[in-house]
């Protein structure tokens, strides 16, 4: 924990900007072994602490968290024990069991001032009280570490319950039971990702770099692959003059003093390099895109304007290409994306912006035209994937987002006016299909992550939100729906097709979704009661939904969801 008020704040005006040549991110090795016939892959992955060069040469490496392993040299072909952070990324085939030792060894304190105030895992059983010392090092050690792949399709026992967190030193939380995650990798290809959740303190552990991505692939189409295919990893962070990372986090308008709603960076960084340059080749590129930042979206454009195609959101391919001037981005979404740099000239140099930024962090990385050659030819098909059918055997739901402001005993978000530790009482059976609306009464954006199964955005409309309020006050249900709507239906946005996990809900709008819980290969009707997942979705601890907005999420913006399955 950084307790240096002296040191200033790096200016990042002083920065100079696509100096440091974009990495690739390492690719995990795994170890091979056979069970019951069947192919598994192994990996043994160790969260840990290293300095790391982030920002460009002639500045101090920053000390970060970040995840270290077995991973292939690209360059020559031998297996290496790797750190990295963001940590290395996992690529594992469709359909072939991947089982992770996810190894806690964390052995410093927490680099960020603890809040004792939140609901956090609080690992020393520390009695909390108004006279306790919030500025004291109790409370900083030992980190937690509960990991959880965003977008995967696992048995609650490997989705990283909140509350089955582990710390190097062996204490363990009230509903642990393993380190050892078996994932079976049946659902449709993607880009997931992969990261720490321990409660109260996400915004640090992802800040602190851990997190990465988790490929599924599922190759079926001719489409740019090797040094074509770079997956990008958009976050934003702030650094002190000594090159460490600086995240502002008191809060003297609150009851919690080391909390805030949102954070935001003044540098922007790419799979862990501060504004990056990519030296591309005249050919068609894929990328995917995570935004990995805690709170900023970014609405992504090229600086000449040009044309983007887009093939794959959150839960991989859409139903067919289309062609993007730009898209959105918020926490925790994913993009697939193609870039043909054919139509330029050598030494163009091409800006990859955010316009929802007007300062420093408008741009985002650079890509360099260095060479010319033949183009390689690609056959993009029309239809990238065919979605199932999505027919409604169940009642809307409806979940109201609301924030609480210090005048409460409580200050912070919640769903339903309830907070983690309420009993579950979002409960929905397997094989259920209905809409699901998300009613955001705060001055805030809300990012909502689903777990287990994907959705489909149907629609957002504009409410009068003092109506609501004093609607849902009085009755705990919004019934009267005539009354609150200030505008007609909105589409969703062009890029937000296909299947999500994660959903963006602006302030005094609901938004609607159609949910499926069935796999989303299965291409029949499903009914209420049918499992086609391949394990029993209420064996273990709850599922969860969360803001990933991760400030959000470290108070009290999760709520625990059983998925009831009749096993």
């Amino acid at each position: 924990m950084r307790v240096d008020i002296f040191m200033k704040k790096l200016n990042p005006s002083f920065i100079p900007k696509f100096q440091n040549e974009l990495e690739k991110l390492p690719i995990f090795a795994p170890s091979f072994f056979k069970k019951e016939d069947k192919m598994n892959h192994h990996y043994s992955i160790d969260a840990c602490e290293f300095y790391q060069q982030m920002l460009p040469e002639g500045f101090n490496k920053t000390k970060v968290w970040g995840f270290a392993g077995f991973c292939k040299d690209e360059k020559n072909k031998k297996i290496k024990y790797v750190k990295h952070s963001p940590g290395p990324t996992f690529e594992v085939d469709r359909n072939i069991d991947t089982n992770i030792q996810w190894n806690n060894k964390i052995l410093g304190e927490y680099m960020f001032k603890i809040d004792k105030t939140l609901v956090w895992a609080n690992p020393n059983n520390i009695v909390y009280n108004n006279n306790l010392d919030n500025d004291s090092k109790e409370g900083q050690w030992p980190p937690t570490l509960i990991m959880h792949v965003h977008g995967i399709s696992t048995p609650p026992i490997y989705d990283g319950n909140p509350r089955a967190w582990y710390t190097a030193t062996g204490i363990k939380g009230p509903v642990y039971s393993t380190n050892y995650y078996k994932y079976t990798n049946e659902q449709r290809g993607a880009m997931l990702w992969y990261y720490d959740q321990s409660p109260g303190v996400s915004r640090y552990s992802v800040y602190s770099g851990l997190c990465g991505l988790y490929f599924i692939k599922d190759e079926k189409y001719n489409l740019p692959k090797d040094e074509y295919h770079i997956p990008l990893i958009i976050q934003d962070k702030s650094f002190y003059e000594d090159g460490s990372l600086f995240y502002d986090n008191e809060n003297v308008d609150s009851n919690h003093p080391y909390w805030k709603e949102k954070f935001f960076g003044d540098i922007i960084l790419v799979n862990g390099k501060v504004w990056p340059s990519l030296n591309v080749k005249n050919q068609l590129y894929r990328f995917n895109i995570l935004n990995g930042s805690n709170s900023r979206p970014y609405k992504i454009a090229l600086s000449d304007n040009s044309k983007m195609i887009q093939i794959g959101s959150d839960g991989g391919y859409i139903d067919k290409p289309q062609e993007l001037s730009y898209f959105s981005l918020y926490p925790g979404e994913r993009i697939d994306l193609l870039i043909d740099f054919s139509r330029y000239n050598e030494n163009n140099k091409i800006i990859m912006k955010n316009l929802f930024s007007s300062d420093e962090c408008k741009d985002i990385m650079e890509f360099n035209v260095i060479s010319i050659r033949q183009k390689i030819e690609y056959n993009l098909p029309k239809i990238l994937t065919k979605y199932p059918p999505m027919k409604i055997n169940t009642k809307k739901k409806s979940t109201i987002l609301l924030k609480r402001e210090k005048g409460d005993y409580r200050d912070g978000y919640f769903i339903n006016n309830e907070t983690y530790l309420n009993p579950p009482n979002i409960i929905t059976k397997v094989g259920s299909t209905f809409i699901w609306e998300f009613i955001n009464l705060c001055d805030d954006d809300i990012c909502i992550h689903i777990h287990l199964t994907n959705f489909q955005i149907l629609e957002r409309q504009k409410i009068n939100k003092l109506k609501c309020k004093k609607m849902y006050d009085e009755n705990k249900e919004l019934s009267c729906r005539d009354e609150i709507y200030e505008g007609a239906v909105i589409l969703p946005e062009l890029y937000e097709e296909g299947f999500k996990d994660t959903l963006y809900c602006p302030p005094s709008f609901i938004t609607r979704i159609i949910i499926r819980y069935a796999p989303t290969y299965i291409m029949e009707e499903v009914n209420v009661g049918e499992n086609y997942f391949s394990f029993n979705t209420s064996n273990g601890p709850e599922y969860i939904i969360n803001s990933q907005i991760l400030e959000q999420k470290d108070n009290y913006l999760v709520r625990p969801q059983i998925i009831f399955s009749e096993e």
